[in-house]
C-alpha cells in the first residue's frame, strides 16, 4: 500500500499455534476503506473458522482530530450476531504503528498464550505464568517480560478465562469498549491478551494539504468542545455524587482533542499532582459502566473503587450492576470477585440510554448520535464518542481522503460504504 495502510494482513492460527502475513487488497481499501467495513469483509472470507477480526479505520494513528480507533469485528456470544467494538485509549493508534493492518486471529490454543505485535514482528508466547491473574497482574507481567512500560495490552480477566459471557476484554488497567462478550471470546480461544508497542510511521499523498486540513478541523473541534471536560460531557445529567472529592485529571486518547476521561484519585490526595502511590486509583473511561454502578445506589468513590474491581477481574460493569443492587460497598467487591472464579452470564449486550445501534455497536458512546455517524466513524477509526460530539462531515472526509491516499471518494461514495457495515 502507498498510503495510510502497511500493507499487511496478520491472520493467527492459534490451533496450530502459527502466523502468517498476506498482502491486503487495494481494491478492498479503495471500495470499502478500512476499519469496520474491511473488518466485515475479512470475516466473511473466514466465517467458518468462526474469528475475531481487528482493524483500523483509514484514519487511524493521524493527526485527524478523535483518530484514535481501532475496531474488532466478531460474533457476540451474547446478542448470537456480529457486532463491532472499540479500541480507544493509545492501543488503537499503536495497533496500526505495530506495522499490521487488520489482524484475523482464529481457532482454539491448546495452551494459554498471548499475542505480541511490535515491528511488523508476531510472536505467539505462552502465558502460563498469567493464566488466572487480574488484568493489572497481566499487563505488569508483560510489560516487564518485554521490556517496554509503554506496550498497551489487551487482555482478560479471571471471568474471561472461566467464559462467562460477563467477560469484558480490558484494554491496559481500564474497563473502556467492550460490551459485546469480547472477554468470553478470548476465554474460550485460551488468548490471555494481545499486546502491542507500534513505532512505526504512515506516508501521506499530500502532507501539506493535509495539514491545511487538520488545522481547521481542530479549532472548529475545539469550539465545540470548550465547555465540554471529563464524564460530565459523556453523561450531563447524570448525578455524580460525592465524584469531586476524588476527581484528579480529565485526559484524552491518542490525538483527541476531547479529554472526556477522568481519573479518579481515592488512594491518596486527588490535589497532589505527582502520584506517590503505586496503584493511586482508577481512570473513569467507561461511563456507561460508571453511570451504571451510581443508579444502583453506591456514591462517586464506591464506583469507583467497583470499577477497579471489575476491570481487574475483567467483568462488562453494565451487566454486573443489577446483580449488585441493595449490597453494600464491600459485598459488592465480594460479588464481583466471586464472579471472577464461575461462569457467570448474561443474556444480552447491554441496553444503555442514548446509546445508538446496541445491537451492532457495542454501546461505549452513550452520548447519542445517529447510525450513520456512527459506521462512518467505525471505518475512518475516529472514536464514536467524539464523532457524535463534534459530527462528521463527510465533505471534509473526502477532501482528508484525497489528501491522505490520492482516492477521490465522494460523499455519495462514503453513504454507500455507511451502508454496507449497517447490515
Amino acid at each position: 500500500m502507498d498510503y495510510l495502510y502497511s500493507g499487511n494482513v496478520l491472520v493467527v492460527d492459534l490451533q496450530k499455534g502459527e502466523t502468517r502475513e498476506s498482502i491486503l487488497d487495494e481494491e478492498l481499501i479503495e471500495s470499502k476503506l478500512g476499519g469496520a467495513a474491511v473488518n466485515l469483509e475479512l470475516f466473511k472470507q473466514y466465517e467458518s473458522m468462526d474469528p475475531v477480526v481487528i482493524g483500523s479505520g483509514l484514519f487511524t494513528s493521524t493527526m485527524i482530530p478523535g483518530s484514535a480507533m481501532s475496531v474488532v469485528t466478531t460474533r457476540s456470544p451474547t446478542a448470537d450476531r456480529i457486532m463491532h467494538s472499540p479500541i480507544v485509549n493509545f492501543m488503537g493508534a499503536e495497533l496500526k504503528l505495530a506495522g499490521f493492518d487488520f489482524i484475523v486471529v482464529h481457532g482454539h490454543s491448546p495452551k494459554p498464550v498471548y499475542l505480541w505485535l511490535h515491528d511488523e514482528i508476531a510472536d505467539l508466547l505462552p502465558a502460563d505464568e498469567i493464566w488466572g491473574q487480574d488484568t493489572w497482574k497481566t499487563v505488569d507481567y508483560i510489560r516487564e517480560e518485554q521490556g517496554e512500560e509503554r506496550i498497551q495490552v489487551l487482555s482478560i480477566g479471571p471471568a474471561g478465562e472461566k467464559g462467562g459471557s460477563i467477560a469484558q476484554a480490558v484494554v491496559n488497567y481500564w474497563s473502556e469498549g467492550d460490551k459485546i462478550g469480547l472477554g468470553k471470546r478470548l476465554g474460550d480461544m485460551r488468548l490471555k491478551a494481545i499486546c502491542t508497542r507500534g513505532m512505526g510511521e504512515l506516508e501521506l499523498a499530500d502532507p501539506a494539504s493535509f495539514l491545511a486540513l487538520c488545522l481547521p478541523a481542530m479549532e472548529d473541534a475545539r469550539t465545540k468542545l470548550v465547555d465540554s471536560q471529563g464524564i460530565e460531557g459523556l453523561m450531563p445529567n447524570m448525578d455524580l455524587k460525592n465524584f469531586n472529592e476524588v476527581r484528579h485529571r480529565n485526559s484524552a486518547c491518542f490525538g483527541c482533542p476531547w479529554p472526556c476521561r477522568t481519573f479518579a484519585k481515592y488512594n491518596e490526595s486527588p490535589a497532589v499532582l505527582k502520584e506517590a502511590h503505586t496503584e493511586p486509583g482508577m481512570q473513569i473511561i467507561d461511563a456507561p459502566g460508571f453511570a451504571a454502578l451510581l443508579s444502583e445506589g453506591f456514591d462517586a468513590i464506591e464506583a469507583s473503587r467497583l470499577m477497579e474491581t471489575s476491570s481487574r477481574i475483567g467483568v462488562e460493569p453494565v451487566g454486573v450492576s443489577p446483580m449488585l443492587k441493595g449490597l453494600t460497598y464491600q459485598e459488592a467487591k465480594s460479588r464481583i470477585v466471586e464472579m471472577g472464579s464461575s461462569q457467570t452470564n448474561v443474556s444480552s449486550v447491554p441496553t444503555i440510554k442514548g446509546a445508538c445501534r446496541s445491537d451492532l455497536f457495542s454501546p461505549f458512546a452513550p452520548n447519542g448520535g445517529e447510525e450513520h455517524t456512527l459506521a462512518l466513524a467505525y471505518v475512518l477509526g475516529i472514536c464514536p464518542r467524539y464523532a457524535v460530539k463534534t459530527g462528521l462531515d463527510r465533505t471534509r472526509v473526502s477532501q482528508f481522503i484525497k489528501a491522505c491516499t490520492d482516492l477521490e471518494v465522494e460523499p455519495a461514495t462514503l453513504e454507500d460504504i455507511e451502508r454496507s457495515v449497517l447490515v
